[in-house]
């Protein structure tokens, strides 16, 4: 098995999959803001994105691997979906949500890129 186990390759596809939904709701947002679409699919992975990261923090529990990050990325995606809801009201909050959006796709990424260095370190 890969390094660290069933739990730990868990961990390392759920943090892969945030990660690209995370990529996937830029493209939902343009879409949506260009009238290619409603923000309906945008909310929908948004919400989805959450369940991962909070499923990817139960097993970085478990394997004691990235349970900070993976806490940061589920405070960020919290925090992005509470911006995306009151930004609906309050135009300068609506702000700070494409402005979050940047630390999340930042924070997703890094976390992805550090559950897998173990399996690139043993490779190299």
């Amino acid at each position: 098995m890969s390094e660290g186990g069933a739990a730990a390759l868990a961990q390392r596809l759920l943090a892969s999959l945030t990660a690209l939904m995370v990529l996937s709701q830029f493209f939902l947002a343009g879409a949506g803001a260009f009238g290619a679409t409603t923000f309906d699919a945008h909310r929908t992975v948004g919400s989805l994105a959450v369940i991962v990261a909070l499923l990817g923090l139960g097993l970085a529990a478990l394997t004691r691997r990235n349970l900070a990050h993976s806490a940061a990325v589920l405070g960020l995606l919290v925090l992005q979906a509470l911006l995306g809801t009151l930004g609906g009201d309050e135009p300068w909050i609506g702000a700070l949500h494409g402005l979050n959006a940047v630390a999340v796709m930042g924070a997703t990424g890094s976390l992805a890129q550090a559950n897998w260095a173990p399996v690139r370190a043993r490779a190299a």
